[in-house]
């Protein structure tokens, strides 16, 4: 359950025995509510650009939470990013945040929170449909494993849409009752092993499905890739991110920047780095990658190749979190893009029967 301002213990009267609550609580509540009131008319305020971009632009290098002894200029002139954030919201008029040193924390997670959720419930509203079992068996197709760290946030997704199966019994207080859980987690353990069932289901019928109507003509394999030239791979890559769902755009064959392609999805843009190497790819690949990042203002690099990376090249990516797609993973992509081809096949042969049937009935 994300945390919602509204029920942070800081906006909520602590009771203080009964005769001062029948005293006080009123009015302490009141100002209590015009305390919350200003945060939320504040946070709205500085969400754009402050939070959101604070939040993209430090969440690979972690968000120091410990509060400093002396807030403020100090001899040792060491910094988190926190701390200077803190000090760039209250400059910005945020002075609420010198009375609640627990609040920014939250804040920023909800940020986290929201900014997540907005692409996930953009790519899972298609799937809901039906039965839970359908709808999570429809999701695990496209997705694959990603259920294992996203099942969570698809029931939040359930709940928030009012989208409402048998087999889920929400804590509706989790909605107005800070820290209380939206599902049990033995509910979560359940459809846990229940989508590795679903999961393994697919890959089995997958399978079946390739040995059924396997065309070696159609499908492409890593010897394929490798024998192909540097522009081959790249309109290859453009191929595989196109019917993966993304938006892609070519660049010109020389004065690049360094970058091959670039691909968007859900308001993202990436410049992908395309090395077809016989040898291991080193951090000239990085580089590049970083630096057409910079130059088209992009949101994240990738550097993809046929080969496996430098150690040293692997380093630099993680420092400056380029994301890097060798050999293996590449492998994982040409699986999907292979399936896609069944798929289509089995479309195509299902029109042909319905074609079929239709004319037999009308002949």
């Amino acid at each position: 359950m994300p945390l919602d301002p509204s029920f942070y213990p800081e906006f909520q009267y602590q009771t203080k025995g009964f005769l001062k609550d029948l005293l006080g609580k009123k009015k302490e509540q009141a100002q209590l509510n015009d305390l919350l009131r200003t945060v939320l008319r504040k946070y709205s305020e500085l969400k754009k650009p402050y939070f959101a971009n604070f939040f993209h632009t430090v969440r690979n290098h972690g968000v120091e939470s410990d509060e400093a002894a002396t807030p403020g200029a100090r001899t040792n002139g060491t910094y988190s990013n926190r701390e200077l954030f803190r000090e760039v919201l209250i400059r910005k008029g945020f002075t609420e945040l010198e009375e609640l040193p627990h609040l920014l924390d939250k804040l920023l997670f909800t940020t986290g929170f929201n900014a997540v959720y907005l692409g996930f419930s953009n790519e899972i509203s298609r799937h809901a449909n039906g039965s839970l079992e359908n709808t999570l068996r429809s999701w695990i197709a496209e997705t694959g494993t990603r259920f294992r760290e996203d099942l969570s946030l698809f029931f939040y997704f359930l709940w928030n849409n009012d989208i409402r199966h048998p087999e889920l019994e929400y804590v509706e207080q989790a909605s107005s009752s800070f820290g209380t859980p939206l599902l049990p987690w033995r509910t979560i353990d359940t459809w846990l092993q229940q989508c590795e069932e679903i999961n393994f289901d697919i890959l089995v019928e997958r399978l079946a499905t390739k040995l059924e109507h396997f065309d070696p003509n159609r499908f492409v394999t890593m010897y394929h890739v490798d024998a192909m030239s540097g522009y081959d791979f790249e309109t290859f890559l453009a191929d595989i991110f196109r019917t993966a769902g993304y938006d892609v755009e070519g660049t010109k064959l020389s004065g690049d920047q360094g970058a091959d392609l670039f691909v968007s999805r859900f308001g993202k843009k990436t410049v992908i780095q395309a090395k077809n190497y016989s040898g291991s790819v080193g951090n000239s690949a990085v580089q590049e990658a970083i630096s057409a990042k910079s130059f088209y203002n992009c949101d994240e690099a990738m550097v993809v190749t046929n080969s496996y990376f430098t150690r040293s090249a692997i380093e630099l990516a993680t420092a400056a979190s380029v994301r890097l797609v060798g050999r293996n993973d590449l492998q994982g992509y040409l699986d999907d893009h292979n399936q896609r081809i069944i798929e289509q096949f089995r479309s195509e042969e299902a029109e042909n029967s319905g074609s079929s049937f239709t004319e037999a009935s009308t002949g």
